[in-house]
């Protein structure tokens, strides 16, 4: 099942970021530890700047996807939605929680655009994680970036 977070639902997705945060291929990354910071993030995620989708099995929470909506960058007038973090429990990886997390977040940014509330939608994959082929489920490629 896959379903919004709610304030009590914090702690389990602190829980996931800290795993998240534990293969970043980003040591600045891996420092991230100021948990009254994330806890304020999460919350304002989940209160309207965009959404925390959770995938649980058997009452147990097994992965999230948190979007975040926000002005783009080189046009003010622009709204979008930007995947942010992406996890699924290792031991549940290879089932269908995953795409059903990323299934969940189209249909929201479809809905969002028909609305008008968003004009695109975005997804990234860091370099460390599993090849997914995004671009069949109709996103196409706009940038890599690149660190140092």
């Amino acid at each position: 099942m896959i379903r919004l977070a709610n304030k009590f639902d914090i702690e389990s997705i602190i829980d996931m970021l800290k795993k998240y945060r534990e293969v970043a291929p980003l040591d600045t990354m891996k420092k991230a530890n100021n948990k009254e910071y994330i806890e304020k993030l999460i919350t304002e995620i989940i209160v309207g700047s965009g959404y925390v989708f959770l995938a649980e099995k058997n009452k147990t929470i097994i992965g999230m996807l948190i979007a975040a909506k926000f002005s783009n960058v080189w046009n003010p007038d622009a709204r979008q939605m930007s995947e942010i973090a992406y996890w699924v429990e290792p031991e549940h990886r290879g089932g269908t929680a995953g795409y059903r997390l990323i299934e969940t977040y189209i249909r929201r940014g479809e809905k969002l655009k028909a609305e008008g509330e968003i004009d695109f939608y975005t997804i990234s994959k860091m370099v460390n994680s599993p090849d997914l082929k995004f671009n069949k489920l109709g996103f196409s490629k706009l940038e890599e970036t690149w660190v140092k």
